[in-house]
């Protein structure tokens, strides 16, 4: 196993050395990137970011914009590229008043620019149409891209969009819906990804590699059947709500979970007898799609999408520029608050997971005797006392227990005040993460 991981790690990085691209695609964001992140962007080599700047709804032959964002000033260093979501229900969307309609639109939005990228899931139907409409909209500005299906590498499509766009952005997930009653399918299926990138390896047509940052949370009915993704929502309402049980271990990103009552994650009502699954992509996984798409023709990889602070979002822009890294997690106590910082101090991403019956993290802090009087969250989930095997309340506790579900690269979580009994001190304790393997050993607590 670690010389498989040797050869991806050496693969990966002949691929960055031989000018292979990393790019990402920004989605639903006004605030443009902060000046660390354009650091760490400098520092992973980026070149251009895909920014969502729009999205044009079809009513009828007129389209008409549904959503704007704004789209940040490119640097010597990093160029954003503007991206505009096309939706339509429209049998015929791409009429010749409908298209005068929308590169009307597209041309004022756009005004300036050397670049634009449209994202559009076109049926195979309306491949034809497109692509007309694609070279009427070239006429407006120099350089043209698309996203594109999976599925498009078959010979027809590819025939109808040659020199429709310059490049193609094939976003490699979603390959299939998910099929009533089957296991929900993870972001990113390794031998799925490889047989894509063999078919549109032999296009001939340029194009980039679109892979899967993001996580998903999904519902589904009792039968298994899927009622839609939950918009709004966090690792928090899925790790600690109670009414939620583990249908099986995390396995490549994917956790599901049923609801053996009614409830609610964030937004979305949950019935008793169905599930949620939430995904991100496996590390290892995506570490191996990144290496194989750079053994392909393709123009770079980019990854959908930008991160921000959201979980949602997925892995962290710190673990996406270092996928060789595994976290490593400190304790530092503070004796003027008497507070407990735990802090991520890698590049990678301690990311949500469930085994058996448990799920997410805690820190536990132990000491020979009930020296803990009181102590409060802070930025963890809950706090608890413990003595044993029992719980108890804390000013009986010889241990406290503070959960989090996730810990991001270089990101930190502090306890509320710990008020420890006269005479007593942080050196007499230790303490450990449960249920993270690495560092589930006890280790003393340095004040």
């Amino acid at each position: 196993m670690k010389s498989c991981v040797t050869l991806l790690l050496l693969i990966f990085s002949c691929v960055v050395a031989s000018g292979f691209e990393k790019g990402y695609w920004a989605w639903q964001r006004n605030e443009a990137p902060s000046v660390g992140e354009m650091q760490e962007l400098s520092g992973q080599g980026v070149r251009a970011i895909y920014w969502q700047i729009g999205e044009l709804v079809e009513t009828g032959a007129a389209w008409r914009w549904s959503a704007r964002f704004e789209l940040p000033v490119s640097t010597p260093e990093v160029r954003f590229v503007p991206v505009v979501r096309l939706e339509s229900r429209e049998r015929a969307p791409f009429t010749s008043e409908a298209n005068t309609s929308l590169v009307s639109a597209l041309a004022a939005a756009t005004r300036g620019a050397d670049e634009l990228q449209i994202d559009y899931d076109a049926p195979d139907r309306l491949i034809g149409d497109y692509a007309a409409m694609l070279k009427q909209l070239h006429k407006t500005v120099p350089r043209l891209t698309i996203t594109a299906l999976p599925h498009w590498a078959h010979a027809s499509a590819v025939r109808e969009l040659r020199g429709a766009a310059d490049e193609l952005l094939v976003m490699l997930y979603d390959f299939e819906p998910d099929r009533k009653g089957a296991p929900p399918l993870p972001l990113i299926v390794p031998e799925k990804i490889e047989r894509y990138l063999a078919e549109w390896n032999k296009t001939g047509i340029a194009w980039r590699v679109g892979l899967p940052v993001f996580a998903r949370a999904t519902l589904f009915d009792a039968e298994g059947k899927s009622r839609g993704h939950v918009r709004a929502w966090n690792w928090d309402d899925v790790c600690f709500n109670s009414t939620l049980e583990n249908v099986a271990s995390t396995n490549l990103g994917v956790t599901t979970l049923r609801a053996k009552r009614d409830t609610r994650v964030e937004d979305a009502a949950v019935r008793a007898g169905q599930m949620i699954t939430t995904r991100l992509p496996d590390r290892a996984a995506l570490s191996r799609a990144v290496a194989a798409a750079g053994q392909t023709n393709a123009r770079g990889v980019v990854f959908f999408r930008f991160p921000d602070s959201t979980d949602p979002s997925g892995w962290s822009l710190r673990q996406l520029g270092h996928l060789d890294a595994a976290p490593l997690l400190s304790v530092r106590v503070n004796p003027d608050t008497s507070m407990i910082e735990l802090v991520n101090d890698s590049d990678a991403d301690l990311a949500f997971s469930a085994e058996a019956n448990e799920r997410g993290y805690a820190l536990q802090i132990e000491a020979p005797a009930a020296i803990f009087r009181d102590a409060s969250e802070g930025d963890f989930w809950r706090v608890t006392g413990g003595a044993d095997a029992r719980a108890v309340t804390i000013p009986l506790a010889t241990r406290l227990t503070f959960w989090f579900s996730h810990l991001r690269a270089h990101e930190r979580l502090l306890t509320g005040m710990i008020r420890l009994a006269p005479d007593a001190n942080f050196s007499q304790a230790q303490w450990r993460i449960m249920n993270f393997a690495p560092q589930s050993q006890w280790q003393p607590l340095q004040p």
